[in-house]
């Protein structure tokens, strides 16, 4: 398997970081409520496995 990276910088103007903010900032809201279903899953049933990425797409 071959993996390839390309590093950019972008410069986005003042509409354009917003939008990049608030998309961030769901990003981050919907990563800690699954993380979070994920603990309880777990606490609730410790023989419970974590949901793999498929499954969480799945949700």
């Amino acid at each position: 398997m071959v993996l390839k990276a390309v590093k950019m910088r972008i410069y986005p103007n003042s509409a354009q970081r917003n939008q990049l903010w608030q998309t961030f900032g769901c990003v981050r809201f919907v990563w800690n409520q699954m993380l979070n279903m994920q603990i309880e899953r777990r606490k609730n049933n410790p023989e419970a496995k974590f949901v793999n990425a498929f499954g969480m797409n799945n949700l």
